[in-house]
């Protein structure tokens, strides 16, 4: 078996010693335009988000067998592509008892809320400038509010409980009947009724194409006056331009994302990032929610073990 680990940046070197028990593997940063020849001359392809792999380097007759990628969102793969050439997608989706010791988003969500509430990116450059002035920085605080979760899967029910412990009332709203909801968390029928109650509203549904756009205009004219969106998911459940609208008009007192649309395209021209370059009520980061030492370690290894398995599973690997 051939891997290529094509970010290989901070990559835990003891996973590439136990794979390299196994597997021959190459640690080699690429580009977009070398994927094509990557997934034609390598067994495994092992990468995070830095690509979009669709039918343009998806064709028939590569060597890749399986496509690796330690995230749980895989909507940068062409799923029904890779099914039809015969390419296993390993990652984290669905792994939920694993995925219970990997916090580093849960804690990320609550970073981002408070350093939005607290104008602590802006604090912080007040004072670099030399400037001394607690008074221009007063910010609103989460005891006693109410926190609004849309999805309350792994990372939802893991953020609830911090804000729970941080003594809000907290809400939920999860399209899943089977979802465990974690005590003290008031589960609610419909999402506008979540919207209009909460003061934090806090994204972390799974992407996928039939929820794209699910907080347009209409769901962001339902949140209540001077709520604060937390969206630590995917970018794609937003409309970045009702956003951008609801920011503007105060409806929203404000909004902190982890996660934007089409992040591979951002540049500073970018809409939202106008927006945040003028506006205090914006916090932007990128993509850092999963972006830990301690979760890169374990996902990876815990992806190395996978990748093993479904190698060893293959018809011509099996027989």
């Amino acid at each position: 078996m051939k891997i290529l680990i094509a970010e290989p940046q901070d990559f835990s070197p003891s996973v590439v010693a136990w794979l390299r028990e196994r597997a021959e593997v190459d640690l080699r940063a690429i580009g977009p335009e070398e994927v094509a020849e990557a997934l034609r001359s390598y067994d495994v392809f092992w990468f995070r988000l830095a690509f979009h792999l669709d039918a343009t380097v998806l064709r028939p007759g590569l060597r890749c067998r399986i496509i690796a990628t330690p995230v749980t969102g895989i909507d940068h793969i062409d799923e029904v592509r890779c099914a039809q050439l015969g390419i296993r997608i390993v990652c984290l989706r669905g792994e939920r008892e694993f995925l219970k010791t990997i916090r580093a988003t849960a804690e990320l969500t609550i970073g981002i809320l408070l350093s939005l509430l607290r104008h602590l990116s802006a604090a912080s450059a007040s004072v670099r400038a030399g400037t001394w002035d607690r008074d221009a920085f007063r910010g609103r605080e989460l005891y006693g509010k109410t926190a609004g979760i849309v999805g309350c899967g792994r990372l939802g029910g893991i953020v609830a409980t911090y804000l729970l412990a941080m003594g809000m009332r907290v809400l939920t709203y999860d399209p899943d009947p089977l979802a465990e909801i974690p005590p003290g968390v008031e589960r609610l029928t419909t999402l506008a009724a979540v919207l209009a109650q909460s003061d934090v509203i806090s994204l972390h549904v799974n992407y996928h194409p039939g929820n794209r756009g699910m907080l347009g205009t209409t769901a962001l004219a339902q949140c209540k006056p001077g709520a604060v969106l937390v969206n630590t998911s995917r970018g794609g459940l937003i409309d970045e331009a009702a956003l951008l609208a609801a920011l503007q008009s105060g409806h929203l007192a404000g909004a902190a994302l982890d996660v934007v649309d089409a992040e591979r395209t951002v540049t500073a021209s970018h809409p939202l990032v106008s927006y945040a370059r003028e506006n205090a009520n914006l916090l932007l980061v990128p993509h850092i929610g999963g972006n830990t030492y301690e979760s890169f370690t374990r996902t990876e290894q815990f992806i190395a073990e996978r990748v093993v398995a479904a190698w060893a599973d293959l018809p011509q690997n099996n027989s």
